[in-house]
């Protein structure tokens, strides 16, 4: 563990410890109807508010008619506002810094509370690429000189060695939910598909997936076209060699598929980098990703500060466009063709089900395989970390457990504490003990029933194991 996590871990534990008196009766349930101001991270934002939602309709867990008002600013923004007591409860994707969160006001009497982790997802906007449909794979290598400015267009050679020519027999969309296998059919020229469908996906409102193929000719084959359901569906259909298959589902183009060996060609686009310009955790992760995997090309350690993580002097040339949150990011690379950026899987997502040209690359890892970002991929690297005994989480990007994604991230809370009465000059008055209640009350709600149920459908990962453990643990001493 770091030494700021070692030092914030006595901090958080000697808060929690000396608060355990001062507030009566802490650990009884909230009373009299509260609203929560909070807000932090972008980054889970997505998940907040539908756990926000179900927590305001569920007379079970919240009987009084609490309110939980979100809004998301960014971690830096976000943790400035918690300390100072804007907020009631924030959440932040990089940790709180021990030694004072740099020049901004810092306190101590807070619980740190992992909430809920997620890939961060390379999202690109390339028209013109053949086969149309095809998902581009990033080495670390190339994603970190794509984000420094070395490799500007889409065509370099990096990217196409990244691509080789190969079959495609498999293809995994919007989180997994949707994975297609392809194979030889037993009769010659035919061509088996298998499509997986997760319960959830498919609604009343949920229209046609469609199989077209484009065959060596260039002619147009009709493969499939019907309303989809959920579990396994088997198709077959007659087969040329060489023939490429697009899936699409409603409006979401999921990529190509091949049984053979095709070739990718890239388009001559130049590539526009879209960052964030808000202080984010997001950016945090991304960086820190880059640095410890590609230290020889990304050489700043993290920020939460792109231009401040950028490893020498930024492009003033167009090329890079600073955007506000998760959303701006994925606004930036859907309206521009050539448009690359970082951002939650769940924004990239959001994109794609409106039938917008947003791709999301696959990573390679540690292990060596290529990854598509999923709940299941990051919840195998994120268990692959270490766990501090404040619950903050130290990733190891070269793990190589099968099937982890290296660029994912956790969301901590952030909840009070009794231990926190400072108020006047840049504070403003603590939340009173029932507030803090209403936010414990909150937090475990979100673990223990919304998380579960909602995470893996809205592009997070649910916590389990030793790190849901610990947050269980956290989550305990907001208020007391």
């Amino acid at each position: 563990m770091k030494a700021s996590q070692r030092v914030l871990a006595t901090i958080v534990a000697a808060s929690a410890f000396a608060g355990l008196g001062s507030v009566a009766n802490a650990s009884s349930p909230s009373t009299g109807k509260e609203t929560i101001t909070a807000g932090g991270a972008t980054f889970p934002l997505n998940i907040v508010e539908s756990c926000r939602a179900q927590y305001a309709g569920d007379a079970t867990a919240n009987p009084r008619g609490h309110a939980i008002n979100y809004t998301g600013v960014g971690s830096g923004t976000g943790r400035q506002s918690f300390y100072r007591n804007d907020y009631a409860f924030g959440m932040s994707d990089s940790l709180p810094s021990a030694t004072g969160d740099k020049s901004r006001d810092y306190r101590d009497s807070f619980a740190l509370v992992p909430m809920i982790s997620g890939p961060i997802g390379v999202g690109y906007r390339l028209d013109g690429v053949k086969p149309e449909g095809t998902i581009l794979k990033m080495s670390s290598e190339t994603i970190a000189k794509v984000f420094a400015g070395q490799i500007t267009k889409w065509d370099d050679a990096a990217i196409k060695a990244d691509n080789p020519v190969a079959a495609k027999p498999t293809l995994e969309g919007l989180n997994k939910f949707v994975i297609v296998t392809a194979k030889a059919g037993k009769k010659a020229g035919t061509i088996d598909f298998s499509v997986n469908i997760k319960r959830g996906l498919v609604t009343s409102k949920t229209k046609n997936l469609i199989i077209t193929g484009t065959d060596s000719t260039g002619k147009g084959v009709k493969v499939y076209n019907k309303k989809p359901k959920t579990g396994i569906t088997k198709i077959t259909a007659k087969h040329a060699a060489g023939t490429e298959y697009l899936v699409v589902l409603d409006k979401t183009d999921l990529g190509t598929m091949s049984i053979e060996p095709t070739a990718v060609k890239l388009p001559s686009t130049p590539i526009t980098v879209y960052y964030r310009k808000d202080t984010s955790g997001t950016t945090n992760n991304f960086a820190n990703y880059l640095n410890k995997v590609v230290p020889t090309v990304w050489t700043k350690a993290t920020n939460d500060a792109f231009t401040t993580a950028f490893p020498g002097t930024m492009p003033t040339d167009g090329s890079f466009s600073a955007q506000q949150g998760n959303d701006g990011v994925a606004n930036g690379i859907m309206n521009k063709d050539g448009g690359v950026g970082y951002a939650e899987v769940s924004f990239l997502n959001e994109r794609q089900a409106a039938g917008k040209n947003v791709q999301i690359a696959l990573v390679k890892n540690g292990a060596g395989e290529w990854v598509t970002p999923s709940s299941a991929a990051t919840a195998a690297f994120v268990n692959a970390g270490t766990l501090g005994t404040d619950g903050a989480v130290t990733f190891d990007y070269a793990t190589k457990a099968a099937g982890a994604y290296p660029i994912s991230a956790i969301s901590y809370g952030l909840g009070n504490t009794a231990a926190n009465t400072t108020s006047g000059g840049n504070y403003k008055t603590p939340p009173t003990s029932n507030q803090n209640v209403v936010v414990r009350e909150f937090v475990e709600f979100f673990l223990n029933t919304c998380a579960p149920s909602t995470a893996e459908l809205k592009g997070y990962a649910p916590l389990t194991g030793a790190v849901l453990a610990k947050a269980k643990e956290q989550a305990a001493k907001i208020g007391k």
